[in-house]
């Protein structure tokens, strides 16, 4: 199932539909790392033309979650802009990165020339409803174990190398960045790491993850993948 939600040829499309449609388009901003995007109001779409963007929101008590990693040729803000109503997510910046922001009225525009475009925003926000699908139901049906092994094999089917090859990790995360996306602490992250390491289904190698043994992975989850 993984395998056909992050189909890499229908990524690479749909971010090459944006581009061409988009990149010459609205404002460009610089974005430092580290930098918080916070839309005053629901009136903007964002495209990404260079670097790395998390989507994520805080508590009142100032937990994090993330939703996704919104990459180039990737657009942000379009469930806010089609809704008309700003919700609580903010945007931040994991590299310096380079931005469009774009008004409603040149998007009006640009759709009426251009009314396919409306098929590429819809599939976009199709995809986030289905990663968020399956993010809960990893809350729902996975103990720890299976948490830490289902957001690897996630990971694992974004990657854009050859599949039959050791799987390089290349999204850079520490455990603490990892524990907010599923839910634990980052003691227990770090714990089923190293269990996982012991039992060769995974290996460090500097900073990246290699999957040694997605099926051993899979046997953990409860997800039907």
């Amino acid at each position: 199932m993984y395998k056909d939600i992050f189909d890499h040829k229908s990524q690479k499309e749909l971010d090459n539909c944006f581009l061409e449609a988009l990149r010459d388009c609205g404002m460009t901003c610089e974005i430092k790392k580290g930098e918080i995007i916070n839309p005053d109001s629901s009136n903007y779409i964002f495209l990404v033309l260079e670097g790395e963007v998390n989507q994520l929101m805080y508590s009142k008590d100032g937990n994090e979650i993330i939703f996704f990693r919104i990459t180039k040729g990737s657009i942000f803000g379009e469930e806010d802009f089609f809704d008309e109503k700003r919700t609580s997510v903010i945007y931040k910046a994991l590299q310096n990165s380079t931005i469009k922001m774009i008004s409603k009225n040149e998007i009006d525009i640009i759709l009426e020339s251009n009314p396919k475009l409306y098929r590429c925003f819809l599939q976009s926000m199709v995809i986030k409803n289905r990663m968020i699908m399956m993010e809960i139901s990893n809350y729902k049906f996975n103990d720890s174990e299976g948490k830490l092994a289902d957001f690897l094999i996630r990971l694992y089917y974004t990657e854009d190398i050859n599949m039959d090859m050791k799987k390089h990790i290349s999204i850079v995360l520490t455990h603490e960045e990892i524990a907010n996306r599923i839910g634990l602490n980052r003691a227990t992250v770090t714990k089923i790491m190293n269990k996982f390491k012991e039992k060769a289904y995974i290996t460090i190698s500097g900073k990246e993850i290699i999957i040694n043994d997605i099926d051993a992975l899979k046997s953990l989850t409860n997800i039907p993948i």
